[in-house]
């Protein structure tokens, strides 16, 4: 009788933690859920890179007077700005726009510029 009683409750237990859970994930499991948290979390360190690298990009161009025309030139007087990645480890594109206008752009999650989701940041 005692053990009946124990499993009982341990069926209710279950059965509340199993409907809380699907409360809070929605329709998406466990694993989905934490696939998007991460992809999240590299699109956001993907935008950090990019200030970062265009903050370098802006002190070369208050130093030498105008923007460099690659991440090479950046290179020669900052290496490791120039070694910058986004949140995939994959390089940064730099676009000089104009004079004074630049724009930086990650490959995202596909890897291939020119896609729907880069992640692409004018300055």
């Amino acid at each position: 009788m005692k053990i009946r009683g124990f499993l009982i409750i341990l069926l209710l237990v279950m059965v509340i933690v199993f409907a809380v859970y699907f409360v809070k994930v929605g329709d998406k499991g466990m694993l989905e859920t934490e696939i998007d948290k991460y992809q999240r979390m590299k699109t956001d360190l993907s935008v950090v890179s990019m200030d970062l690298l265009a903050k370098d990009i802006m002190g070369y161009m208050a130093g030498q007077g105008g923007l460099p025309d690659g991440l090479k030139d950046l290179q020669r007087g900052r290496p490791l700005a120039a070694g910058l990645s986004d949140g995939w480890g994959r390089g940064i594109k730099y676009e000089k726009l104009s004079e004074s206008g630049f724009r930086l752009t990650s490959a995202g999650p596909d890897g291939e510029f020119d896609t729907p989701d880069d992640l692409s940041k004018d300055y």
